[in-house]
């Protein structure tokens, strides 16, 4: 057994504007399992945007992180050593493990045991995971998209949104998506479809109104929004009659002390006059329909219906970095970090 692993802590919770010196890479000792307890390898780490609300000290639907506590984030691996009645070493599980290379757990609740056969096992961190699950659920539940009708994307680039681009494209809707700078734009006609894209960076909220108005001539009917902000306040004026407006995402928040700061127009004469359906979206509400979306997702990959990016690197040193990457949309894909024990592809 290794002496000692890397573990990431948050050293400091955040203020305003992100800066790498919330976050303390550190060496901690490894010790013998105890009756009941089995050990995960963690061989590859997710950065996902739900992260960002676990750093605040406020509600949130999920447990939240204090400083000195190591950074949660969700984690696939094998199981290499196990005292515990029901897990067999060389389990493959996926779940909370924290940004660390090994993990200790006494129950079966914080994993999963997955079938990584015909799969990798880092694609339950993405495509199969919550990334996957959150945009089919997400307009099968609130969306419910129809053919002929327009869908806008916020964080069109994003995995998520990358995904539900592909979805309604099945339908037969119009896809348009909002991403941050004109080559990202070209970049998702290009390789994800999208009938229309819009660069919201340098835009007032007006001129990115104007710009929406202008690439969805027809109005939005369903507004998947995996940012907030100003982004969505653009929006509001090119709403058709009964749109549906999906709340997956708070990423153009992120910067906010308190969530509570985040002021801007009032959505309730839009909201009465348009008979707008907003309503929040979270994948831990679903999990009893985890299986058969897997499946689904599984047979589109398949049949090459469903096409996915990821953007790996390599070590546990570089969480923090990979973490940026995210937060600041230069990743390439679904963001992992490729732990020592494997190689990053």
């Amino acid at each position: 057994m290794k002496l000692e692993q890397k573990v990431v802590r948050l050293a400091r919770r955040p203020e305003g504007r992100l800066t790498e010196d919330i976050f303390d890479v550190q060496s901690e000792g490894m010790r013998v399992l105890e009756e009941g307890e089995f050990l995960l390898r963690v061989d590859y780490l997710a950065m996902d945007p739900a992260l960002l609300s676990r750093m605040r000290d406020e509600d949130n639907y999920t447990v939240g992180i204090a400083p000195g506590d190591v950074m949660q984030a969700n984690g696939v691996g094998v199981v290499i050593e196990s005292r515990h009645p029901t897990v067999r070493v060389g389990d493959v599980r996926v779940g909370q493990t924290g940004m660390r290379e090994f993990v200790y757990l006494n129950n079966t609740s914080s994993t999963r045991s997955v079938d990584a056969q015909g799969v990798e096992a880092r694609w339950y961190l993405g495509v199969l995971g919550t990334t996957g699950l959150t945009p089919v659920l997400a307009l099968r539940k609130i969306g419910e998209p129809k053919p002929g009708e327009t869908v806008l994307i916020s964080s069109g680039g994003s995995v998520v949104g990358s995904i539900a681009a592909q979805l309604v494209k099945r339908i037969g809707c119009r896809a348009v998506a909002i991403v941050s700078t004109p080559e990202k734009s070209r970049q998702m006609i290009e390789e994800w479809g999208y009938d229309a894209a819009i660069a919201y960076r340098g835009r007032s909220i007006d001129e990115l109104s104007e710009q929406i108005a202008i690439h969805c001539p027809d109005g939005v009917d369903v507004y998947f929004d995996n940012t907030g902000g100003d982004i969505t306040e653009a929006v509001m004026d090119q709403y058709n009659i009964f749109a549906r407006h999906i709340v997956t995402g708070r990423v153009a928040i992120a910067h906010l002390k308190d969530t509570r700061d985040d002021i801007g127009r009032r959505d309730q004469n839009v909201a009465l006059v348009k008979r707008v359906r907003k309503q929040g979206f979270v994948v831990l509400d679903h999990l009893d329909e985890r299986e058969g979306v897997e499946a689904e997702l599984k047979q589109l990959i398949a049949n090459g219906e469903l096409k996915f990016k990821e953007d790996i690197v390599q070590g546990i040193q570089r969480a923090p970095e990979a973490f940026f990457r995210m937060v600041n949309g230069a990743s390439l894909g679904k963001q992992l970090v490729a732990i020592g024990h494997v190689d990053a592809e």
